[in-house]
């Protein structure tokens, strides 16, 4: 199956390209960006110099109406447009957030409702905050336990802000510090509540996000009262056959996901809290690698072909 990447030279490009590159069934048959020369993809992104010899292309949708697939890795508010433009590709995955509020976009969760990604033809990929606090609270609502609001505090890498530094978001800014933004205001928030109410009742979420001295990856804890339900047993059965998930004892560990395709998700439980904690790479489960798991489900492939890489140690 011939698939293009429009965004390649951002992180969530270069990383689609990096699991493309690696899988049994795709073939990465074009990479662009919205603007500039032709040149030698790894002049761009030297990483992946020995790996192809594929040249990135200023955005052409005639050049990719041929192919299967097209995975759009833009800034938020640009792969609307770029949707439009390429109508007549037979799937679009959006890595962006334009989509994740359309009703004509299937949104992609392949854990919780991988059966609605089957022949889906539009896919709008979750975000990485959301990825994690979807795999967190979904079992629990899906299971209709939950009693009360949930909580969830929740740091990521410097990566997740792209490619292009900001004061806020710059990594020596950060390096050795820790900080809290957007409180009770994330715009993951919405995404989330809007998922988990296609399970069930979504609770009230009660969302704080914090800037890690990381470069990439995220940990979430999600406070979540459950009254008298056995919480770790609904998560482990959720994920029992789940490729992607892992389920963790103790604490699951930024450096075990670091580069893979895994969530490592733990359950604890005191009186009627559960306390859920998630940990997965920003750029991987969060982003890239999960596009790659939407577009293997819509194609009718393994969820997890070319995806089952294990991450560096240590």
């Amino acid at each position: 199956m011939r698939v293009g990447v429009v965004g390649a030279t951002g992180y969530v490009g270069a990383e689609l390209v990096r699991w493309i590159l690696g899988h049994p069934t795709f073939e990465l048959a074009a990479v662009m960006r919205r603007s500039g020369e032709r040149e030698p993809l790894v002049d761009v992104v030297p990483g992946l110099a020995g790996c192809t010899d594929v040249v990135l292309q200023p955005f052409d949708a005639a050049a990719v109406a041929s192919l299967d697939a097209v995975f759009l890795a833009t800034p938020h508010g640009t792969s609307r447009g770029l949707a439009e433009a390429l109508a007549s590709v037979p799937v679009l995955v959006d890595c962006a957030a334009d989509h994740r509020h359309d009703p004509a976009w299937v949104y992609g969760q392949p854990e919780l409702a991988g059966e609605r990604l089957f022949g889906a033809r539009r896919v709008a990929a979750p975000g990485c905050f959301a990825t994690a606090l979807e795999l967190a609270l979904g079992p629990l609502v899906a299971a209709g336990v939950v009693t009360g609001p949930a909580c969830v505090a929740a740091a990521t890498g410097s990566t997740g802000s792209g490619a292009t530094a900001g004061p806020a978001t710059h990594h020596p800014e950060r390096s050795t510090n820790l900080r809290a933004y957007k409180v009770l205001s994330h715009q993951h928030a919405p995404e989330v509540r809007t998922f988990l109410a296609t399970l069930g009742d979504a609770p009230v979420l009660r969302f704080v996000p914090s800037s890690a001295p990381v470069d990439r990856g995220i940990f979430a804890t999600a406070f979540v009262p459950v009254g008298d339900a056995n919480p770790v047993a609904i998560v482990r059965d959720t994920y029992a056959s789940t490729p992607l998930v892992r389920l963790r004892d103790g604490s699951p560990e930024l450096r075990h996901v670091r580069g893979t395709a895994f969530a490592d998700v733990a359950v604890h439980h005191d009186d009627d809290t559960a306390v859920v904690l998630v940990a997965l790479d920003n750029l991987g489960k969060g982003a890239a690698s999960q596009a790659v798991q939407c577009l293997n489900l819509a194609m009718g492939l393994d969820q997890a072909a070319g995806l089952l890489r294990p991450g560096s140690l240590p």
